[in-house]
């Protein structure tokens, strides 16, 4: 049985569907605030230095379209259609200007892309369908991947004397404390993200890896003192794929074989059906 046939439980991409979904909602806010502010008259910086600036009302449409889109993919509401146009206007937002483009906007941007493929509609969703028992394993392989080297490159990034050494998280955050602390919270910050990226990946570390994820996003949502709705979106769309590791399939040959008894048997009672 190839990768690609692998069938998986429906429910684990559907919470990361939601998560995705609220996440494209809470950017396109973020993304209204800094084309509002290049809408009335600040410094603009286009992809293309002949493009005009985005007016009011055409902001106004796509900021409502946005967010139209991204509750209908966490509601899961014709999901394909809803990733899709996300992807779009995410695309047509970082061409208005670069002050948009961040790096968690291009993460749900791929994300997004992903779903297309993921079936993620299928299980909690406003349209369900409840005689589909599995959804394709190879796009949420996709997502883990994706979201793992999010980790690992920013791990990477931060290997340098200047981070090191704490003074960058002492700007960064409202709390104040002894040097000491920053330094050690910075090397502790770099080890953190290599475990979460790596370690999510295992069975005997995937469970204490998410632990590590979800105290390291919540102590960035809670002590940075500035771009809170993005770092809160970043949050919820690393967090929410999180059970896609931790009911990831072994991938082994006898794991196969039962993925592919599973969908035999549901093909045998549709059929009798």
């Amino acid at each position: 049985m190839r990768l690609i046939e692998l069938q998986v439980d429906p429910r684990p991409v559907a919470i990361a569907r939601m998560g995705i979904g609220v996440a494209t909602v809470l950017m396109s806010l973020e993304a209204f605030e800094i084309l509002e502010r290049i809408s009335s008259g600040r410094l603009a910086a286009p992809v293309f230095s002949e493009a005009p600036a985005i007016g009011l009302a055409p902001l106004i449409i796509l900021t409502v379209l946005q967010i139209s889109a991204g509750s209908a993919v966490a509601l899961g509401w014709r999901t394909e259609m809803a990733a899709g146009l996300s992807v779009l206007l995410s695309f047509v937002t970082f061409l208005a200007d670069q002050q948009t483009y961040s790096n968690h906007r291009l993460l749900v941007t791929l994300l997004l892309t992903y779903l297309l493929f993921a079936k993620a509609g299928i299980a909690w969703s406003i349209r369900p369908a409840p005689e589909a028992r599995f959804v394709p394993f190879w796009p949420q392989l996709l997502m883990m991947t994706q979201l793992s080297a999010v980790y690992l490159f920013s791990a990477i990034s931060k290997i340098n004397p200047t981070f090191a050494s704490g003074r960058p998280l002492a700007t960064w955050v409202w709390i104040t404390l002894p040097w000491q602390a920053y330094t050690i919270a910075a090397i502790m910050t770099i080890l953190v993200e290599i475990v979460i990226a790596i370690g999510l990946w295992f069975s005997a570390t995937r469970r204490v890896a998410a632990l590590l994820g979800v105290g390291l996003h919540l102590s960035i949502v809670i002590l940075m003192d500035h771009e809170t709705l993005a770092l809160v979106a970043f949050a919820v769309a690393c967090l929410s794929l999180y059970p896609l590791y931790l009911t990831r399939p072994t991938l082994t040959a006898r794991h196969r074989r039962a993925g592919v008894s599973r969908r035999t048997g549901s093909n045998e009672e549709r059929h009798r059906a």
